[in-house]
């Protein structure tokens, strides 16, 4: 029975924990299924991304949104395309943990599919321009949720030597969907119409919404909820067997988060008691969340057609397959090192973040002194700028968040760090293109600033736990970071592979 699940001996739990076993044929379908199924939504958000990139002028001239009598320009409704998606996203991560906490990982997910799905109804069938935004609010509910929620999920049933490859997966998703919307949107506008190609996204939010359901739930959500027998279930399913009486550690501790009180008083006194005792990780996940947005990589992806006429590139349709090219390179190399002793994550955050501001000082000099760099080493510099912060910011903003982060406050804190990245999304959405056509020059020397500064944020403060459990990081080494100062002491503390030791 349950009440037997809770009896676990000590020596046995150390036991469990040594070298994980050999995956079944049946665990290995299970895992695989878990990962594929999840990282669907990644295709949703990357398509969708990138299909706007391609199309937007299309919508801008179906729609009425600006008058620029043709030439490059914009106006505040084409550039509330991609904002007002942000304002939804700001909103699914506001309510979105609350779900993913409270009635599962998979709930969530679900409820993201059904928002995608609808808006992508609503886009593919309106011509009314208040219709076509409230779609787009919509669409960026169900991916904000959804980006929340999927990395959250893959983390926690990630082996711990292998957690970098499964949340980096989600990348490569959205960046396989960035790939597919730019070869489509990169067609004659004669043989596919917006509304249509629109339509594509809707394909793997449905497969995603169909099968989530039937997956098993993270083993972390059950051992938060105090459940056991699910947690085993969960665990025997995955081959996670070997973190299993670590988890039940975790019950057994009260390491359990408390999901009963619905009342706004009770939700702010938890709210505050976590600030207060996670406050160090919480900052340095909203500073890796904030980083990752102000680097205005989103924004240079949508608004690349016009950055590249910028530029000097005459027909940028042809060139904007290249950037998908651009990220999913940047995000398989994320993908296959950020578990490897050589780089890992907290060297490929500094490296990308660094090529980043390279590539923005060559940008904004050319703008400056158009014969500096011919418009073909101009644009490569724009591409080889998204492969850097694919490798870098991209996908292991993810992984590192996920593992700072405590099991009992990462929903919830994953949640507000993406709320502080929305916020940020939706004033560089709403003011870049403004900006570059106001001052080129400026908008890329603020732009290398802001790389530069995260590049130093990662060398100071990002830990790297690669190989770890999540149990071990918050068990151990995210004493040093992660908790208050008068528990410090009673706990020997671990050291953190990166960390920069404290002179005596």
């Amino acid at each position: 029975g349950c009440s037997a699940c809770m009896s676990v001996d000590a020596e046995r739990a150390a036991d469990d924990i040594a070298k994980p076993a050999k995956l079944r044929p049946r665990q290995w379908c299970v895992r695989f299924s878990c990962v594929f199924f999840n990282v669907l939504s990644g295709v949703v958000n990357g398509y969708d991304i990138c299909i706007t990139t391609g199309i937007l002028d299309s919508v801008d001239r179906d729609l009425q949104l600006c008058d620029t009598g043709g030439a490059v320009g914009t106006c505040f409704l084409k550039e509330a395309v991609m904002s007002v998606a942000s304002i939804g996203g700001l909103a699914a991560r506001l309510c979105g943990p609350t779900i993913a906490d409270r009635y599962g990982r998979s709930a969530a997910l679900f409820l993201a599919d059904v928002l995608i799905l609808a808006s992508v109804a609503m886009q593919s069938t309106t011509r009314a321009v208040p219709t076509f935004f409230l779609a787009r609010f919509l669409i960026g509910a169900g991916m904000g949720l959804a980006f929340v929620v999927t990395p959250t999920y893959l983390c926690e049933i990630a082996p711990r030597t292998q957690r970098g490859l499964f949340v980096c997966l989600h990348e490569v998703a959205v960046c396989v969907g960035c790939l597919l919307g730019l070869h489509v949107s990169s067609r004659d506008t004669a043989e596919w119409q917006w509304h249509h190609v629109i339509a594509f996204a809707a394909l793997p939010a449905a497969v995603q919404l169909v099968f989530v359901c039937v997956l098993p739930e993270s083993p972390r959500w059950f051992a938060l909820r105090g459940d056991v027998c699910g947690l085993d279930r969960a665990s025997a399913l995955l081959g996670l067997e070997a973190e299993t009486a670590e988890l039940r550690k975790l019950v057994q501790t009260g390491g359990v988060a408390d999901l009963s009180s619905t009342g706004g008083g009770s939700c702010c006194r938890r709210n505050l008691s976590n600030w207060q005792k996670h406050r160090r990780p919480l900052m340095i996940a909203l500073g890796l969340a904030g980083c990752n947005s102000a680097t205005g990589t989103f924004a240079i992806q949508t608004y690349a057609y016009d950055l590249l006429r910028v530029c000097g590139v005459q027909e940028p349709s042809e060139l904007l397959p290249v950037i998908g090219w651009m990220k999913l390179i940047g995000a398989l190399l994320a993908m296959f090192t950020s578990d490897s002793k050589l780089l890992g994550r907290r060297r490929l955050v500094i490296g990308g973040s660094f090529f980043c501001t390279i590539c923005d000082v060559l940008l904004a000099l050319h703008l400056a002194l158009p014969t500096f760099l011919t418009s073909e080493l101009a644009a490569s510099c724009v591409f080889f700028r998204i492969l850097s912060w694919n490798a870098g910011y991209g996908g292991v903003q993810f992984v590192a968040v996920s593992e700072i982060l405590p099991s009992e406050v990462r929903s919830s804190f994953m949640g507000q760090s993406q709320v502080a990245a929305s916020v940020i999304d939706i004033l560089i959405f709403q003011l870049f293109e403004t900006l570059l056509f106001m001052d080129k020059v400026a908008t890329f020397v603020i732009f290398a600033a802001i790389n530069f500064g995260s590049c130093l944020f990662a060398f100071r403060c990002l830990p790297d736990f690669r190989g770890m459990s999540l149990e071990e990081i918050h068990a151990g080494s995210s004493r040093s970071y992660g908790v208050l100062e008068e528990e410090e002491s009673k706990e020997p503390q671990a050291r953190v592979i990166g960390a920069i030791e404290p002179r005596m």
